[in-house]
């Protein structure tokens, strides 16, 4: 099978050669432009082949309209360090007003989406990370804290500042589409854990918003929903329209692999711990890792990947291990 014939027979539900496989990650050196990051991802894939690429822009891009910004000290593997914010004061909310879908930070990824979409096979398909609404003003503020409060004390101008967000999301995730992107990566950060929010607080203050810009991607065939963080509320969306759930499914606070299928139509993106078995001396836990996620799903409706962005400097070896039992596996094909 293609890479995308793999990837669109699992999220379908039939029956696959072997799983499909991918990874991504940070290169905070090489992501502040759209032609750094397109090169920067296209090494990797040429490297590791991976089934499909999931572009891992700057997490701050889908902020910086409004004003966000970062320092970067120009040296491999080493984070940038926040500078700037736009909300610092509850009436700052009604500053965060539509920008244009297509400047700026918003029109760099678009262009960044054209060019991979240009250089990558055919086969490969091609996602992009969106955060969701609720999500992006989480990084307007200081920290996650300074936004719950508000949830609370200044629900209206917080509402108003959702709308904005989302106003400005809905067209630019259309123009993803257009530039060549086979659907958005949607990622909740943290915001779709109990450690900020209850089931209902999250219906109540994201779910609306985030079903509005997953309908501009509705025509996608490859949408993603990342439900992050520990104590995720996963089960929360098994309505949501997607083609696939990703989360840390190693992590014990969290759903496992095998309860996810048993409750989920969709396909389930996972099983590799980005942190702990990535990070080993060897790849014998990686591996672990992998025969046990093939063993919760027979290979079926899952998509191999870590839990959450790989960090800098994962080592190459455990890469290339996952990658070579990936594709040693066989499974039975559909006639």
């Amino acid at each position: 099978m293609t890479s995308r014939e793999r990837v669109w027979a699992t999220l379908e539900g039939r029956t696959v050669d072997r799983p499909p496989v991918s990874f991504w990650g940070h290169i905070y050196h090489r992501e502040s432009s759209a032609a750094e990051l397109a090169e920067a991802t296209l090494e990797s894939w040429r490297e590791y082949r991976w089934d499909w690429v999931k572009l891992n822009p700057r997490k701050h891009y889908h902020v910086e309209p409004w004003g966000v910004r970062y320092r970067y000290p120009g040296v491999p593997d080493v984070k940038p360090v926040l500078e700037a914010w736009p909300v610092h004061a509850p009436g700052d909310w009604a500053q965060v007003t539509p920008q244009p879908p297509t400047a700026g930070a918003l029109g760099e990824q678009i262009e960044a989406v054209r060019l991979l979409r240009q250089a990558l096979p055919a086969e490969v398909p091609l996602i992009e990370t969106v955060f969701t609404p609720l999500a992006v003003l989480g990084e307007m503020v200081e920290t996650p804290g300074e936004l719950r409060a508000q949830l609370d004390s200044h629900a209206g101008l917080v509402r108003g500042a959702l709308e904005a967000v989302t106003a400005t999301y809905e067209p630019f995730v259309r123009e993803l589409l257009r530039a060549g992107a086979d659907g958005i990566y949607f990622a909740t950060v943290d915001w779709a854990s109990a450690d900020l929010l209850t089931p209902a607080q999250y219906r109540a203050w994201a779910r609306p918003f985030d079903l509005r810009v997953l309908a501009a991607a509705a025509d996608a065939p490859f949408n993603v929903l990342h439900v992050c963080k520990r104590r995720n509320l996963l089960f929360e969306f098994g309505d949501y329209p997607v083609a696939a759930f990703s989360w840390a499914t190693n992590d014990p606070t969290n759903p496992t692999l095998r309860e996810a299928l048993g409750r989920f139509r969709p396909a389930v993106m996972g099983g590799i711990s980005q942190d702990g078995a990535l990070q080993a001396s060897g790849s014998g836990a990686a591996l672990e890792e992998y025969a046990t996620a093939l063993a919760e799903t027979a290979g079926r409706r899952w998509l191999a990947a870590p839990g959450c962005s790989i960090p800098p400097g994962t080592p190459a070896e455990n890469l290339r291990a996952v990658r070579d039992a990936v594709a040693s596996t066989r499974l039975q094909t559909s006639s």
